[in-house]
């Protein structure tokens, strides 16, 4: 049960609270009579944000509300990427279901043909192929961000210690700051897993910082 003492917050009106507590908009002059406002209308916009008022008799319990069913796949994929990306201080990225449709078409091509090559699409990629079923989706997104130990702020191409990006440019897409999106997908094929994962805005640009 909610407790029946509530504080008024900003936007807050009697017949919202009355909605919400008491089950029903209409029953906010029970809210008046319990705490002695006079009876007007002005009172039900007159509210002070810090203002407590008393909610009479028994109130409803709110339930909370649903949770999502997520994917735990993609749960993974997220959490695995935005562990790099909170170590320099980055925005999380969130998942993009158009996106994901882009990199399972290609995760289905690389399977079907034997390939282990980049799309060419509009988006930034990264690539992984290991033994199937021998590494979880976490140590699949580890092994680029693995990378992060050859890995020098600077101007892209300029961000390795080994004079490579390309050692460090799966890290580095993985934590380019002016990338929100990610899709991926998972593909078995031949004993081998593909994992394919787009990025959007795409990373690597060069005379940029990844963050």
């Amino acid at each position: 049960m909610l407790n029946n003492l509530y504080t008024i917050k900003p936007g807050d009106t009697l017949f919202k609270i009355a909605e919400q507590y008491l089950g029903d908009g209409n029953r906010w002059t029970e809210i008046t009579k319990a705490n002695g406002m006079p009876f007007t209308e002005d009172e039900v916009v007159n509210l002070q944000p810090g203002q407590e008022v008393c909610l009479p008799g028994e109130t409803i319990t709110v339930p909370s509300p649903p949770q999502n069913n997520v994917n735990p796949m993609i749960a993974e994929i997220l959490a695995a990427h935005n562990k790099y990306r909170s170590q320099v201080g980055v925005p999380p990225l969130t998942w993009s279901n158009t996106i994901a449709n882009s990199a399972q078409q290609w995760a289905n091509h690389l399977a079907a043909t034997g390939k282990f090559q980049h799309s060419g699409v509009r988006y930034g990629e990264n690539l992984w192929m290991g033994t199937e079923n021998h590494f979880s989706l976490t140590q699949m997104v580890d092994s680029w961000g693995n990378e992060k130990k050859d890995f020098i702020p600077g101007q892209f191409p300029n961000v390795s210690r080994t004079g490579k990006w390309q050692d460090v440019g799966h890290y580095t897409q993985v934590v380019w700051r002016n990338t929100t999106e990610v899709g991926c997908a998972l593909v078995s094929s031949g004993g081998r897993d593909i994992l394919v994962c787009q990025y959007n805005p795409p990373g690597n640009f060069q005379g940029q910082k990844a963050y």
